[in-house]
């Protein structure tokens, strides 16, 4: 593949080398790049006579650098100390400063975790991948690399929690197979699941093969089988069904032991075949016990399962029943096969998932990188150049197919380090335009005369609200969600090296505890019970009642599934729970965090919830649309509770402001990152004669289209 003409010069002089281990690009790396996707989007612009947009004034630019790339609001003083630089290269400056920042981290790590679904709350898995992928984030992890770590991940997810990324999707493979085509190749073959694509060249054959290649997968932890066998002596195997699975008399004529061969040899004739007879019942006595309590040893290990995957070489996939095209037969094995022409000839089952892998994420594959490429330009703009991310292949032509072949070879050239892609992306001179007055149809391709007018996503606005009453507060940490996975990866290697005793001793605190949980399930659902009998007779009051000690009932029912206080039970606690602990920051601390140090989904009710914060339940599901409740809640809800707050540092700092115009001065830079025109001070700033008047019409100010907006 061709290089940028740039970036190809640099590599070979060793320019591009730091990059490769993490390093930034050189500034005029980045900048001659970024002009080079600019002279080709104008040059085609001139073509189709189309004209760029101006560029924006500093206002404009600092608080639109904020929120697309750090995902915030600046603060009051990021504001001033930006327009008050009379320094020439500011604007690549806070570019740079942002784009390497925690902020970044943080805006990056909310785009990644809708696009992929990550749900922190479901089971273990689900916490140590969305640790996993924070921690890709941070360290930068090629893209190219983290996609090929997650899609040929194997075993249990405390040893690889990429893993969550199939774990996520536990059972539904095939769903599975579609989002990942979708999200990562931009094509959306969902439909040839049932029948040939009608609007696309895919075959419901073509969706078997490939999902074939995923067909052997299980989720399934042989450790657990191993370490059983390993405590209480049973060979492989002997932990399965006792029918026919005990010792048979000729099998046992070959393995007695020389000493029991003497011993019977000394016998009668009638009386040997009676003596082998005892052995044999004797041993089948024995291997029954074992089973036993293997059986009863595994129920320490039953959420295991739920949290791990391998490859079963004998699984094979199939077509469905009702197949009923002429090249195949409903019901035959399918052979893994690829899309787009690719060939992956004779691969051995347990490299299935390796080879759909490296087929993914193939800088031969004609759409990984482009795709990824194009979902950036989104990213950064708020359009893609292909209008659709999701499917390419029913998408409008882009107006521009000359950008998106260069885009791909500078995604290449930098090594698949998204960050410094978007860097340059951000020092191109499309960025620093206005933005565009005329809105594209839906999936319409877009002439780019500048970026896209849009609104406020749920998560930058919370974190703008959070920061204005705490600061800049990106550094900050919930550092709950990695404790949390450490303590589980550590409760998870205690148990897998636990000795016999140890393991018996967590086996009967499990089977107490699991009685204890029981019964407090029963206890709540009776309560349940009388709760609606009581809403049914209209007693309000007792239902009340009720409903109070059904929440108590239903906390002591958690604690009861814990296996005690014990030291040993502490240790072993987080592996033989099913569900994760609570990981919610309290109430106060969360309004020192962003929304991305949150556990994912927000629950319903929650701002980002009311906001449009994604759902996880598809992929890139968060949206801005407006509603009144939305409305409500900005002049009302708990996070703009903190203009008045006295705990926080907004109120605090207009309380001790003495003139008007110093507090609206301090209300256009905190919300509009701007000083207000000398028509704006004549209009407002009868409103800002008090701090108490200050708060009403900052409120009024939230519902603003000026502040609602990225501009």
């Amino acid at each position: 593949m061709k290089l940028p003409l740039t970036l190809l010069v640099t590599f070979f002089l060793g320019a591009v080398a730091p990059t490769l281990s993490g390093a930034p690009l050189q500034r005029d790396v980045v900048i001659n790049t970024a002009l080079e996707i600019d002279e080709l989007i104008i040059a085609a612009q001139k073509a189709k006579g189309i004209t760029p947009n101006p560029v924006v004034d500093d206002a404009t630019f600092v608080r639109r650098s904020y929120l697309n790339i750090i995902g915030r609001l600046p603060t009051a003083d990021e504001a001033r100390t930006f327009l008050k630089s009379k320094e020439e290269g500011k604007r690549a400056d806070l570019v740079d400063t942002l784009v390497n920042s925690n902020g970044m981290d943080s805006r990056l790590f909310n785009y990644w975790s809708d696009l992929l679904r990550v749900q922190t709350r479901k089971e273990q898995s689900g916490l140590g991948w969305h640790v996993w992928l924070r921690k890709a984030v941070d360290e930068n992890m090629p893209y190219d690399d983290m996609v090929k770590a997650m899609l040929s991940a194997d075993g249990h997810s405390a040893a690889n929690p990429a893993a969550g990324y199939y774990l996520r999707d536990r059972g539904m493979l095939l769903d599975n197979v579609s989002n990942t085509v979708q999200v990562f190749l931009g094509q959306q073959i969902g439909c040839a699941q049932c029948h040939d694509h009608p609007f696309d060249d895919t075959t419901q054959m073509e969706y078997y093969q490939l999902a074939s290649f995923l067909g052997g997968m299980e989720f399934r932890y042989s450790g657990a089988q191993k370490k059983i066998r390993e405590v209480i002596g049973l060979e492989p195997g002997g932990m399965k069904s006792m029918d026919g699975g005990m010792m048979k008399r000729g099998k046992l004529r070959q393995q007695l032991t020389k000493e029991e061969r003497a011993k019977i040899s000394k016998l009668p004739k009638k009386m040997r075949r009676e003596a082998i007879r005892k052995i044999r019942q004797k041993r089948n006595n024995g291997k029954r016990a074992k089973q036993k309590e293997a059986r009863d040893l595994a129920s320490i290990f039953r959420y295991h399962n739920r949290n791990a995957l391998t490859d079963n070489p004998r699984k094979t996939l199939k077509l469905p029943d009702d197949y009923q095209y002429e090249d195949g037969k409903p019901g035959t094995v399918v052979t893994p096969g690829l899309l787009f022409g690719m060939k992956a000839d004779n691969v051995a089952p347990e490299d299935r998932r390796k080879v759909f892998a490296d087929w993914v994420t193939s800088t031969d594959n004609p759409y990984f990188t482009k795709v990824i490429a194009n979902r950036l330009w989104e990213y950064a703009f708020g359009y893609g150049l292909v209008a659709n991310p999701d499917d390419w292949s029913n998408s409008a032509d882009p107006l521009y197919p000359e950008v998106i072949t260069h885009l791909e070879k500078v995604m290449v050239a930098t090594d698949y380090d998204v960050k410094e892609f978007l860097r340059i992306l951000y020092h191109t001179r499309l960025f620093q335009r206005e933005v565009a007055l005329k809105e594209p149809g839906m999936g319409d391709a877009f002439d780019f005369t500048g970026p896209i007018l849009r609104r406020l996503s749920a998560e930058e606005l919370r974190d703008s609200f959070v920061t204005m009453g705490a600061g800049n507060i990106d550094k900050n940490r919930n550092q709950a969600f990695a404790n949390s996975w450490d303590n589980y990866v550590e409760s998870y290697n205690f148990i897998m090296a636990a000795t016999g005793e140890q393991l018996r001793k967590i086996n009967e605190l499990s089977d107490t505890a699991e009685k204890a949980r029981r019964a407090a399930q029963r206890q709540a659902s009776e309560l349940r019970r009388l709760a609606r009998e009581a809403h049914k007779k209209g007693d309000l009051p007792k239902a009340r009642e009720i409903t109070i000690a059904l929440r108590r009932k239903q906390k002591e029912g958690n604690r009861k599934g814990n296996l005690g206080d014990s030291e040993l039970a502490m240790k072993a606690n987080a592996a033989t729970m099913r569900r994760i602990p609570r990981i919610n920051a309290g109430h106060r601390q969360q309004f020192r965090l962003r929304a991305s140090e949150l556990p994912a989904p927000q629950h319903g009710g929650s701002f980002v919830a009311e906001f449009g914060g994604s759902d996880r339940e598809s992929p890139s599901s968060a949206h801005t649309h407006a509603t009144v409740p939305q409305a409500l809640r900005l002049l009302n809800g708990n996070e703009t509770s903190l203009l008045t707050s006295r705990r926080n540092r907004f109120a605090r700092t207009l309380r001790q402001m003495k003139t008007p115009e110093e507090r609206l001065d301090f209300l256009f830079l905190t919300l509009y990152s701007a000083y207000p025109t000398e028509s704006e001070k004549t209009t407002f700033l009868p409103e800002v004669k008090t701090p108490q008047a200050t708060g009403t019409f900052a409120r009024a100010i939230l519902t603003s289209n000026r502040f609602l907006f990225v501009q």
